[in-house]
C-alpha cells in the first residue's frame, strides 16, 4: 500500500473501503442509538461511506489513518443530521415546554415527574415524547461536536487520536486541558450525565435508569451541561 494518497488504484480504493466498512457500520450504530428511531441506520452507513471515500483522497497511512477515518466518517453521519430538524425552531420550542413542564410538576407534586406524567401533561403520548427529546438531546451533541469544530478538532479525536507531531501534539494537549477544565465546573450530575453519554455512550433511556429519573430530566441535564461546556470552552 502506497503511503501517498494521490497514487492509490482503484484495486487498491476498493480494498481501502472494504477493510474500513466495518468502521463504518459501527459508527453508524453507535449514532443509532442516540437518535430517533425514524432515522435509519442505513442512511447513516450511506453517508459514512460516501465521507469515507473523500477521506481516502488525502488519508496518510504514516498518521494515524483509524483516527483521521472515524472523524471524517463521524463527521458526514452529523452533516446529515445537521440537514434534518434537529436544531429546527419547532424542536427548540418543544424542548422550552417540556422544562416548563419538568418545573411546574416538579412543584406540583414535590418530586420530579416520570416521562408519561410529563406527556399527559403537554397532552400527547408518551411515544412522541420521546422521540421529540431524542431529537432535542442529539442537536446538543451536534451543538458539542460543533465547539470542536471551531477549535479545529474533533471530540474524536480529542479522546482517541495517537501522537503525531510536536505541533499536533500541542494543540491536542491544550484541547483535552480545555476541555478537563470546563468538565470540572459542571456540577457531579452533569459530570455523571456527560460521562455516560460520551465515554460509555449510552443512549438515554439507559442514563435515566441509572440516574432514577425521567429521560425528560436526563435530556435537560444533558442539554445544560453541554451548553455550559461550550460557553466554559469558548471562555478559556
Amino acid at each position: 500500500m502506497k503511503n501517498n494518497p494521490y497514487t492509490f488504484e482503484e484495486k487498491e480504493r476498493e480494498e481501502l473501503i472494504l477493510q474500513y466498512l466495518p468502521l463504518v457500520k459501527s459508527i453508524a450504530f453507535t449514532i443509532k442509538r442516540h437518535v430517533p428511531p425514524t432515522i435509519d441506520v442505513r442512511d447513516l452507513i450511506g453517508h459514512g461511506i460516501i465521507g469515507l471515500i473523500k477521506a481516502l483522497e488525502r488519508l496518510d497511512t504514516q498518521k494515524n489513518p483509524e483516527s483521521y477515518l472515524k472523524i471524517r466518517i463521524r463527521g458526514a453521519m452529523y452533516d446529515y443530521l445537521r440537514s434534518l430538524d434537529f436544531g429546527s425552531r419547532r424542536i427548540r420550542e418543544k424542548e422550552r415546554k417540556i422544562k416548563e413542564a419538568l418545573k411546574e410538576l416538579t412543584e406540583e407534586l414535590g418530586r420530579e415527574p416520570t416521562d408519561e406524567e410529563i406527556a399527559n401533561y403537554l397532552g400527547e403520548d408518551l411515544q412522541s415524547l420521546q422521540h421529540d427529546l431524542s431529537k432535542i438531546s442529539f442537536s446538543y451533541m451536534l451543538n458539542l461536536d460543533d465547539i470542536f469544530t471551531e477549535e479545529r478538532r474533533s471530540y474524536e479525536e480529542v479522546i482517541s487520536s495517537k501522537k503525531t507531531d510536536v505541533e499536533e501534539e500541542v494543540i491536542k494537549k491544550d484541547l483535552v486541558e480545555k476541555l478537563k477544565e470546563a468538565v470540572e465546573k459542571l456540577d457531579e450530575r452533569e459530570k455523571l450525565v456527560i460521562q455516560l453519554v460520551f465515554y460509555e455512550e449510552l443512549p438515554l433511556k439507559e442514563i435515566a435508569q441509572i440516574l432514577g429519573c425521567s429521560i425528560s430530566r436526563v435530556s435537560q441535564i444533558k442539554g445544560e451541561a453541554i451548553e455550559k461546556l461550550r460557553k466554559f470552552m469558548k471562555d478559556l
